[in-house]
């Protein structure tokens, strides 16, 4: 059975709990909003292979995980989406304070090269 990634994770996490994390993730998951970026952000989070949709119409949520790897990917799609009041950050796969404010920035050291 070919199982979603971040999925897999998450269930890793619960049956097998560690104080260190394997990798450092960054997840954006945003919902529907009439906004000229919307189409644009959705088309970006679908380039990603961790993507998910969850729900439908107005109450849809899209999601998709970041490596550092995956950086510049992750930069464009959160500068469509970091105003809106339906975007979250997650760690790991968690909610963490200062998502935004802390935890998300540090993913922009990976962009210096």
């Amino acid at each position: 059975m070919n199982q979603d990634p971040a999925l897999q994770d998450q269930l890793d996490d619960i049956l097998h709990p560690d104080t260190r994390a394997k990798s450092f993730r960054v997840t954006v998951v945003f919902g529907r909003r009439i906004h000229d970026n919307y189409g644009k952000a959705v088309e970006l989070a679908r380039r990603n292979p961790t993507y998910r949709e969850e729900g439908e119409g107005d109450w849809i949520r899209h999601s998709a995980v970041y490596t550092p790897a995956e950086v510049d990917d992750l930069f464009a799609l959160f500068n469509l989406v970091h105003d809106w009041e339906t975007t979250e950050i997650l760690i790991n796969h968690k909610r963490l304070p200062y998502g935004h404010q802390l935890w998300l920035p540090l993913m922009w050291f990976y962009r210096i090269r």
